[in-house]
């Protein structure tokens, strides 16, 4: 496989996209979309007395806006281009020529890929207008574009792979699409309809405040405490079912990377930082029992005691791994495509031609 192959495929694929009008228009409607956007929702937030989180919650906002637009757009620049070369009859002289079919695989999936990342090239100048305003620190900025980009390209292959293996275009876009819902709403349905497989019993021990009246009314624990027992669900067990989402491969990524200004704000998280942290609240075993004494309670101000720092988490990053995951599928995907466009062709299935 060279890259001179995989060059003249990419060139090929993306010069029938520039030619054609609606590529531009597409994009000129992109950029207007967002303007609009970000005009509305800015005349909607009004900032606080204190920290401003009107440039915290356009950020997180254009960022998913951006994703699912990005996840809509992928899958329609990919799920066609092998069948649809063959409907056309155009795909055969690639096949004739010296390029290998990982070549054209390759070159393709790459001719998709930078189609898609043009879009997010759009969206980039809000994004990056918005983190100089204290949106998101500039760790987060590169970590969500990473997270993007392998996302669309994760995507662009598995359309790819679909093409090559269906007959119809209009197949192949359906199934690529209900790809995409899987990863985004059909993870945490899953891991939804799992919770009631990881359902235990938990005991709980509560000791309640008693006061010593031989020794001046001091307070201390009653003798016996109030025993009673809940069905807890163990997200321990089930947490990973989740970790393929795009938006919760963001918002790990929100929860690590440090905070835009240098004051901890408890109770004030973002939508993807608070996100990140419930999964960690998710990864957290639980006990099979809990002690609860009352009486033990430090005096120091409760909302201080449960304030966390951000080097105090409890679970490592996992969003690198949930990229490899989607590379993986991704690269599934280009595969399946590499071997279906192998010649000579064995047996070609019902309703597939060659030229």
């Amino acid at each position: 496989m060279s890259w001179s192959g995989i060059r003249t495929v990419m060139v090929l694929e993306l010069r029938q996209r520039v030619r054609a009008t609606r590529w531009k228009v597409m994009l000129g409607i992109w950029a207007l979309v967002l303007v609009l956007v970000c005009l509305g929702l800015t005349s909607l937030l009004n900032p606080g007395d204190g920290y401003d989180y009107a440039s915290e919650a356009l950020y997180n906002f254009i960022l998913c806006f951006v994703l699912g637009i990005g996840l809509i757009v992928a899958p329609t620049l990919s799920a066609m281009s092998v069948n649809g070369d063959r409907a056309d009859a155009t795909l055969a002289l690639l096949q004739a020529t010296m390029l290998r079919s990982r070549e054209i695989a390759v070159g393709k999936l790459l001719a998709a890929w930078v189609a898609a990342v043009a879009f997010l090239a759009v969206a980039l100048p809000f994004l990056l207008v918005l983190t100089l305003a204290g949106g998101a620190s500039w760790l987060a900025f590169l970590g969500h574009v990473l997270v993007l980009v392998v996302t669309l390209g994760s995507v662009c292959g598995v359309g790819l792979g679909l093409s090559a293996m269906t007959a119809r275009t209009s197949a192949s876009a359906v199934l690529s699409y209900l790809v995409v819902v899987m990863l985004t709403i059909g993870t945490p349905l899953c891991a939804l309809i799992a919770s009631n497989s990881v359902t235990t019993t938990q005991t709980r021990v509560v000791y309640h405040i008693d006061y010593d009246k031989s020794n001046n009314n001091s307070r201390v624990c009653k003798e016996k405490p109030d025993i009673d027992s809940r069905e807890i669900v163990h997200g321990e067990w089930i947490w990973w079912m989740l970790a393929p989402n795009p938006y919760i491969i963001l918002s790990d990524v929100s929860a690590r990377a440090p905070l835009p200004k240098s004051e901890y704000r408890y109770g004030g998280k973002s939508f993807l930082e608070a996100s990140g942290w419930a999964m960690d609240a998710m990864r957290t075993p639980e006990p099979r029992e809990i002690v609860i004494r009352y009486c033990e309670e430090s005096s120091k101000n409760k909302n201080e005691s449960d304030r966390r720092s951000r080097d105090e988490l409890q679970h490592l990053a996992f969003w690198p791994v949930s990229l490899l995951v989607l590379l993986g599928i991704g690269a599934g995907g280009v595969w399946t495509a590499s071997r279906r466009l192998d010649v000579p062709v064995g047996q070609l299935p019902q309703g597939v031609r060659l030229a």
